[in-house]
């Protein structure tokens, strides 16, 4: 980012100097948050295009002033003045300008919020772009984007207590979004059995056991013994409550892990049976099926080192 573009709106000037450039280092942009921060927020307005990259934290972006366009994970999302992206961390993405306009972005550090046990619920929303606006998430929306503007006063106020009043506004905004998610996709309608509160208490555990355990071999049979539960009986609950298959969700988490791991110079074999793969041509398809594009190929994306 341009030292002009930085500054070029006294209000959202950053207090601390050194944030007027980004470094691309392998891939991944290096970011200088306020010291010893875990929260940045840029005011941008520039007009040139960022290149293909990824992060170790949660991107969110919002427009201002005319459309932009971001590509993650091989989907285009043209973005209008309020709409709400979300980018987890890890997922390539690139960004483009569609003339002269401005835009909020956030890079939020979400490390601590994985000791809270109720967060690997929402973990299917950490895997994929995740688009909030008045069509989308018509309910949603207005709430979310109320946070992440009181964020952005919060920010650039610097009062006594900021980061800890910014990470309590973004963490009821992650509140209201799991109670959607939740109500949306959590439980079928139609089992009375889904929304029993002990159900949700074992799922938030089990999530955070197959956390700790996902390099290990697990089945499907040792996770529905663990919860006490037939395979047959769990499977379906699984499904209920997580959106999405036992397996898929295994494979999905392992695929993640291995995403950190191509940043380094491990080899592919290793990082397969590293994160839990038993050879290598699995462990090649399943990435390709969920970041749609094969090892070699994000390790070379990510290995870019570009300088803006």
């Amino acid at each position: 980012m341009r030292k002009s573009d930085v500054f070029l709106v006294p209000e959202y000037a950053q207090e601390e100097q050194g944030f007027t450039r980004k470094v691309f280092q392998d891939g991944r942009e290096e970011v200088s948050y306020a010291p010893k921060s875990h929260i940045r927020i840029w005011y941008n307005n520039q007009t040139e295009n960022y290149p293909m990259h990824h992060h170790d934290a949660l991107k969110v972006v919002i427009p201002t002033e005319n459309d932009y366009i971001v590509i993650a994970n091989q989907k285009t999302f043209r973005l209008k003045v309020g709409d709400i992206l979300f980018i987890p961390p890890k997922i390539l993405h690139e960004l483009q300008c569609c003339g002269e306009g401005a835009r909020f972005i956030f890079l939020i550090q979400l490390d601590f919020l994985n000791t809270l046990q109720d967060f690997k619920l929402l973990y299917p929303l950490s895997i994929e772009p995740f688009l909030c606006n008045r069509t989308v998430t018509p309910t949603l929306y207005s709430g979310v984007h109320d946070s992440f503007m009181r964020m952005v006063d919060a920010y650039f106020a610097r009062t006594v207590m900021w980061e800890t009043f910014l990470f309590s506004i973004f963490l009821e905004c992650i509140y209201k979004m799991g109670q959607e998610y939740y109500r949306k996709n959590g439980g079928n309608a139609n089992s009375p059995t889904a929304q029993q509160p002990e159900y949700y208490e074992q799922f938030a555990e089990l999530l955070n056991y197959i956390d700790d355990n996902f390099t290990e071999n697990l089945t499907l049979d040792q996770v529905a013994d663990y919860m006490g539960f037939s395979k047959y009986h769990f499977s379906r609950l699984f499904k209920e409550h997580v959106n999405m298959t036992f397996y898929d969700y295994l494979r999905r988490r392992r695929i993640n892990a291995a995403q950190s791991l191509l940043s380094t110079p491990m080899s592919i074999t290793d990082i397969a049976f590293k994160t839990g793969f038993n050879n290598l041509t699995t462990f090649c398809r399943c990435f390709k099926k969920y970041t749609n594009c094969s090892p070699t190929e994000y390790r070379s994306k990510v290995g870019k080192v570009q300088n803006h």
